[in-house]
Parts: structure tokens; sequence; C-alpha cells
């Protein structure tokens, strides 16, 4: 089985160098010259165009910002795919997108399923977590694919086209709120009522990984952080956001589900991008940063 990957960014060409270290052929395409050298660097083959490289693959890998460039992409390649190709969009695609393409390329003949992909720069060593929609008798057909670019127990199919996204999605809200969870906490322990005792913030994130009720892995990252620099004064407080944690609200809204833990969460990243957020909002900055390379302002 011959892959092609589209979009040779931090995550696309972690998961190709995944699926070369397990023994597979992987083919790649990015219009930045440097991605497709340093995808040479880890074993993918890259090519020029992506109409002379999708014809070689049965299986397209499409890891593009969601949107117009899914749908960019799509056009471009259909004539050019193998009979019984199998598409899957690895991206933070919307789930009502994701259903209304794969209904487009079951009509053409093609099989196409939605990936939620989470692991940030760490997949590419310690694997993915794939949540997978769409058709079973695809999924079954690259099951040992997404296992060699999965985490071990890291992937699973979790229902019909739309299906992986939206649990994507839904893990992105609950990303969001656990990030505030973490970062306001620390900044009651340096501005709260011990804020004259310098409290040691690294210390305390570490000793809270070892037996707490609270401990993970973003607290881990949390702590890696503040190792670093507990003061924080060279960096910004804007927190960015890609849109699926507003895609969650709208979809909560949809069925009088209350999230409003997900909702204020939203909230303060809008709030911080209008006024340079605060302590908090800085600490979810570089934790984003730590797991998914996101950038952040610098003062």
């Amino acid at each position: 089985m011959i892959m092609a990957v589209i979009g040779l960014g931090r995550m696309g060409a972690a998961i190709g160098y995944r699926a070369v270290q397990a023994g597979y052929q992987v083919l790649g395409y990015d219009m930045n010259a440097d991605a497709c050298n340093h995808a040479q660097e880890l074993g993918i083959q890259p090519y020029h165009t992506m109409s002379s490289m999708v014809g070689s693959a049965q299986v397209i890998w499409i890891m593009v910002p969601a949107g117009n460039p899914v749908d960019n992409v799509l056009q471009e390649i259909i004539p050019h795919l193998m009979p019984g190709a199998i598409v899957i969009d690895g991206g933070n695609s919307k789930f009502s997108d994701s259903i209304a393409r794969a209904k487009m390329m079951h009509n053409k003949g093609f099989a196409y399923l939605d990936c939620g992909t989470s692991g940030g720069v760490y997949g590419k060593e310690k694997g993915f977590c794939l949540m997978v929609g769409g058709d079973l008798r695809a999924y079954q057909t690259v099951m040992p694919l997404l296992k060699a670019i999965a985490a071990p127990d890291g992937v699973a199919h979790v229902g019909p086209s739309g299906a992986g996204h939206y649990v994507k999605m839904v893990h992105n809200a609950i990303e969001y709120a656990m990030l505030d969870a973490y970062a306001q906490g620390f900044q009651l322990l340096k501005e709260g009522s011990f804020a004259q005792y310098n409290l040691d913030l690294a210390r305390i994130s570490d000793l809270w990984n070892h037996g707490a009720v609270i401990r993970s892995w973003i607290l881990e990252l949390t702590h890696t952080v503040l190792a670093r620099d507990q003061k924080l004064e060279h960096v910004g407080g804007q927190v960015e956001q890609t849109g699926t944690g507003r895609w969650a609200l709208e979809d909560a809204h949809g069925h009088n589900i209350p999230v409003p833990i997900i909702e204020q969460s939203i909230k303060t990243r809008d709030w911080s991008m209008a006024t340079g957020g605060n302590y908090a909002t800085k600490i979810v900055a570089l934790l984003r940063n730590a797991f998914g390379g996101h950038t952040f302002i610098k003062k």
C-alpha cells in the first residue's frame, strides 16, 4: 500500500515519517520547498504537483487547513485518483463539511474518511490519537496503516462520516477548558493570598504530578514551561483559536446542551486577543506552543 500525504507541515510530515518507519512507501506534496526538503530527509518522496502524485497511491492523506483548502485539494486530485482510492482528511475540518465531502466522494466512486488527529509535535515519536469516521470497510482496509501512525491503542472507528471530526471537535473544546483551569489555578498561586511568598510554581506543578488527583500530561507540560520561567514577563497573553471550540459551542447551543466551562474558555480567548490577556493566558499560549507548536507573541 502506497500513501500520499498532501501538506507536509509538522503534523503531515510526522504522519508520513511514522508510515515510512513502518515500511510503507510514502509520497508527499507541499507548496513550500523547505517542507518538501525536510520530508525527503524523513524518507518521504516529494512530488512537484498533486496531480502527478496521487495516481500512484491507494491512500491519500490530506493535512491542510480546514475549509476551502480541503475543497481545493479535492477538486484538483479527483480526476487523477486511481480506482478504489481512499482519501483521508486528517485536519480539523468541520464535521458537517466532512459529511458533505464524503457524499460527494462516494458519488464519484471513492471512499472518504474523516480523521480527527491529536498528538501535536510529540506524535512523531510517540504516535497519534486517530479518531476516524466514515465507511467501515474503507477503515478496515487502511487499519494496518493507521495503526502504524497511531500510538498504541490510539486509533478507533468512532462512527459514520463526520463522526471523526465531530469527536475531535469535542476533544479540542475539552482541551480549551482544561488549559484554562490549570492556567487560572497557577495565576491564583502566583497572585493570590500567598503572592508575597513567591511560591515555587515549578515545584508545585511537579509535586502535583506525583499522586495528586489532577496529575496529567498537560500538567507535565506546565511544569516544563514554569521550570524555564515563572515570571513570563516577555510572553504575550494573546491566545488564538482554530475554530473547533466555537463549532462545539454552536453544536451545544443547537441541542440545548449547557457547556458553560467550554463557553467561558472561548470567551477568555476572545478577551485575550482584544486586551493582551493576563498571566493565565500567557500560560495557555505557552502550553499550546509546547504540545502543538503554535506560535505565541514575544515581548
